[in-house]
């Protein structure tokens, strides 16, 4: 009688198999900054611009003014104080947010300023990337139609 011939897999062959499910998994359930950030380049929702609102004002308005019409709505740039300080500058479109990447958006809303001279903190474990995602929708959604076009054309979105 012959025996049954039985195949040994190998651990190689198993790890070929599960490898990719486990990262096909992990990706399917991680929603991290890249995933949100990617969220930006779609237009604003209903949904994020009445959230983004609210955050906005509840977090920034403080400073960039209510309607993010900028610190001092005269210099919607910005600028700085006699002081020293910088003000904060306009984001509904007359500022230069919108001259940034969402990527460079995203980050200073998460991680604040470059400028090591600035006010502006980051908002890292206070708002979720999802809700730094609805604030900047929101801050989209202030800006005239041609700004958010020339906006979603510029690279790095």
């Amino acid at each position: 009688m012959t025996q049954p011939n039985k195949r040994k897999e190998s651990p190689l062959m198993w790890g070929l198999v599960l490898l990719p499910l486990l990262l096909a998994g992990g990706f399917y359930f991680f929603d991290g900054p890249e995933t949100a950030q990617a969220a930006l380049t779609s237009p604003p929702t209903p949904a994020q611009i009445t959230e983004g609102k609210e955050l906005f004002n509840q977090n920034c308005a403080s400073c960039h003014g209510e309607g993010a019409v900028g610190e001092d709505p005269r210099s919607p740039k910005g600028g700085v104080k006699d002081n020293g300080v910088y003000l904060a500058p306009a984001l509904n479109g007359t500022g230069h947010m919108w001259h940034h990447p969402n990527s460079m958006l995203f980050n200073t809303v998460k991680h604040g300023s470059v400028a090591r001279d600035s006010p502006m903190r980051g908002f890292e474990g206070r708002l979720t990337d999802e809700e730094i995602v609805s604030v900047i929708q929101y801050l989209k959604s202030l800006w005239p139609q041609e700004i958010q076009l020339r906006h979603s054309m510029m690279p790095d979105q």
